[in-house]
């Protein structure tokens, strides 16, 4: 259904995009990088900033919520850092992502006054579509996405920081 969905959603030459908040997309790499250290040694939240070429203040916002979250613990100090707090397996991608952009929020009815509200079936469709998206998701663990060439490519660039 939802390849349907996609399929009428595309214009000639450029397919449909879903997109995750920035926010998302930093907390994902944190927690891939994390995984694919293989260590309960603390990491810099520099280096994961260097390494993806990515703000650090924004990652370190993104920290804080995975910190609130219980995925990753946080060491304040000159030898501190963050490390994963639990294993890679047991983290489900769809529940982060759930967590971290929120469900049923793809439409927010309440913003502004709409005319269709209360005879709109939108809404109903976006938030099935979105618990789809999640239920996908969260068929994959951290420890599946950072195997093969993912897992290779991440120690690559943890092994350049060393």
């Amino acid at each position: 259904m939802l390849g349907h969905l996609a399929r009428r959603l595309t214009r000639p030459g450029r397919e449909f995009a879903l997109r995750l908040s920035l926010y998302t997309d930093f907390s994902l790499r944190l927690l891939m990088y994390l995984a694919a250290a293989e260590t309960d040694a603390w990491i810099r939240t520099a280096d994961v900033a260097h390494a993806f070429a990515i703000s650090h203040n924004h990652l370190q916002k993104a920290v804080g919520g995975l910190v609130r979250a219980g995925y990753v613990e946080a060491l304040q100090g000159r030898t501190g850092g963050v490390r994963l707090a639990k294993e890679p397996a047991s983290i489900r991608l769809g529940t982060v992502v759930a967590l971290l952009e929120g469900s049923g929020c793809l439409v927010d009815c309440e913003r502004g006054p709409c005319p269709l509200a209360g005879n709109c079936l939108l809404k109903g469709a976006l938030d099935r579509a979105e618990r789809t998206f999640i239920r996908e998701l969260d068929q994959f663990t951290l420890a599946d996405v950072v195997v093969r060439q993912t897992g290779v490519a991440l120690r690559g660039l943890i092994a350049s920081q060393a």
